[in-house]
């Protein structure tokens, strides 16, 4: 599909959207759904789900958020291109947002649908192999759902951000090179996956097929949050992010050309992204990198990785036991059904919930060496410096540890080579620290919550902790569960959610931390208003269909049962076995 991008230029601009990746999407969603379309007895299936999806508004305090809190200060000092870029950034969070959901999908599936398959063929039953094979039909739509969305993020910053070029050829080359054949794996072996469940069904063959996909999927992740890692700190350029931001400590060996990546720095404030069409800019810069691997060296990249991965294996997880949650209260005859599989989704996320604080942990560390002003406004420290108890335990094994704030970092900006970037970054992070602490302890307080009920989750197993949960909650331990799996889904997209805002926002206004601004990277060509709209209305719309595809997939009950003829030749076969 190619879509004319409007501009004032007498060249023509145009943005192709890989066709492949939205026929696949589409071909997948057809798949998935056909057989929930064609034996549901509600006719109105897809109307109800389309009109429940579209009225939701989880993500809607985050955006809202986002261009709220953007904007407060005035953006001079950053030069051109400023309101492009500002219009850039609304299809950028949305696409990038709609991306991350069906991500988390394709994440958090995973360890679920191996283990109610594991659990079936290990046990012989066959309820746990029509939960696995139906829920993997979701795992096959998020998938292709991802690679729609991911087609529109990979062009736009291609074409809309098309500095990044300059990074994409350098410092992004290895991590979405290698990307492209963990892509190639998890397509073939989901088709292979898929299609099998009838050929393969009770073997350890079609579940290797799935571990395989997992694996895929895994190494995609790593090399795509390896390339983010390093937008957040740059490893391997040395001492450069320092001569600009004095309180920033040295970034790794140096593994640019110094003299090359100067001039890329010089040429981007006065041409932006322009400079990457201009042949002889290029061939004058020569070499900038001489080590590919180095954004593999980020000491963030395997943090980054876990603390994201767990996140989205808490959050599936957890939204997983809501839908059997709401049936399990609906089918009182039905609950010991519901129950067995609670203990698998519900497991999945408490272990991951229970876990994730330790990659946080790291992350936060590393944001204090690295990310100062961030850090300060994301703890909401003082401008002039002060304690913290929790902190000062955390990083120092010191409650009277004394931080210092923004008022320090200003004493500090004579130093720098661009001191009115320097301080712009300062003035950003303390004029936005309300917004930025804010969604940090929404990220904090909600992950406390369900760090508290994945401990509950083990009364399943525990007499003890099973006495303490009646002691305080007045009730079962699997009841407990069933009711918190009503709240806890949305805790858990709102930390995500959040947590990745203030990681974002906390890097504001530099696209690469400390080297280059925003405005810099953006298409010189005029972004027009209704070129915004189509394309956030078209990343809106792979949104929708995505979602209302996997709603539909996920309605497996214990009626369903009845429907299909293989539960009953399953069953014999056992028996006769």
């Amino acid at each position: 599909m190619i879509i004319p991008l409007p501009s004032d230029r007498e060249q023509s601009f145009w943005i192709y959207i890989e066709p492949n990746h939205v026929y696949l999407f589409y071909l997948l969603l057809l798949v998935c759904c056909s057989e929930e379309l064609r034996t549901s007895s509600k006719r109105t299936t897809l109307q109800n789900s389309i009109r429940r999806l579209t009225s939701s508004t989880v993500l809607l305090p985050a955006f809202v958020a986002v261009f709220a809190a953007g904007g407060l200060l005035p953006l001079s000092v950053l030069g051109a291109n400023v309101a492009n870029a500002d219009k850039a950034e609304i299809i950028t969070v949305i696409g990038i947002y709609t991306h991350a959901w069906f991500l988390s999908f394709a994440l958090g599936l995973p360890p679920i649908v191996l283990a109610l398959e594991f659990l079936g063929i290990r046990r012989r039953n066959p309820d746990y192999m029509k939960a696995a094979e139906r829920t993997s039909r979701i795992w096959g739509i998020s998938f292709a759902a991802g690679a729609a969305t991911g087609t529109l993020v990979e062009f736009g910053l291609v074409q809309i951000w098309s500095g990044s070029l300059i990074v994409l050829g350098t410092f992004f080359f290895a991590p979405l090179f290698i990307e492209v054949f963990a892509f190639m794996l998890e397509l073939v072996l989901l088709v292979l996956y898929l299609f099998t469940w009838s050929t393969y069904r009770y073997t350890w063959k079609h579940w290797m097929f799935g571990l395989f996909i997992a694996v895929g999927s895994i190494w995609s992740a790593y090399q795509i949050l390896a390339a983010n890692a390093w937008m957040n700190i740059p490893w391997g350029t040395g001492d450069l992010v320092s001569k600009v931001l004095p309180w920033v400590p040295t970034l790794g060996p140096n593994v640019t050309n110094s003299t090359a990546m100067i001039q890329v720095l010089n040429f981007l404030p006065s041409n932006g992204s322009a400079v990457i069409g201009n042949l002889n800019a290029m061939q004058s810069i020569g070499q900038i990198l001489t080590n590919p691997l180095i954004a593999f060296s980020n000491p963030e990249a395997v943090p980054l990785f876990l603390h994201t991965v767990t996140a989205s294996i808490a959050t599936i997880g957890f939204l997983a036991s809501m839908f059997l949650s709401v049936e399990y209260f609906r089918n009182r005859g039905k609950r010991e059904y519901y129950a067995k599989f609670l203990k698998v989704t519900f497991g999945i996320a408490a272990v991951a919930s229970l876990i994730q604080p330790l990659f946080g942990d790291m992350e936060g560390r590393l944001e204090y060496t690295y990310m100062y002003t961030k850090f300060l406004a994301l703890e909401g420290i003082p401008p002039q410096g002060g304690t913290n108890p929790i902190l000062g335990l955390l990083l120092f094994n010191n409650p009277n540890y004394f931080f210092q704030g923004f008022d320090y970092l200003r004493t500090l900006v004579g130093s720098s080579i661009s001191p009115g970037l320097a301080s712009y970054t300062i003035d950003f992070a303390q004029q936005n620290q309300p917004w930025l602490t804010a969604f940090f302890l929404v990220m904090v307080v909600s992950s406390i919550i369900m760090f508290i009920f994945s401990i509950v989750y083990f009364g399943l197993y525990s007499k003890k902790l099973n006495r303490l949960v009646r002691l305080v909650f007045r009730r079962d331990t699997q009841d407990v569960l069933f009711a918190s799996s009503l709240v806890l889904p949305f805790l858990a997209i709102l930390a995500s959610v959040f947590g990745w805002v203030a990681r974002e926002m906390g890097r504001h206004p530099w696209s690469i931390y400390g080297l280059i601004t925003y405005n810099e990277i953006v298409t010189p060509v005029n972004l027009t208003w209704s070129y915004i709209t189509l394309i956030a209305f078209i990343e809106l719309l792979l949104g929708v269909g995505g979602t209302v595809a996997m709603y539909i997939s996920f309605q497996w009950k214990a009626s369903d049962e009845n429907l299909l003829p293989e539960k009953s030749q399953d069953a014999q076969q056992l028996v006769k076995n």
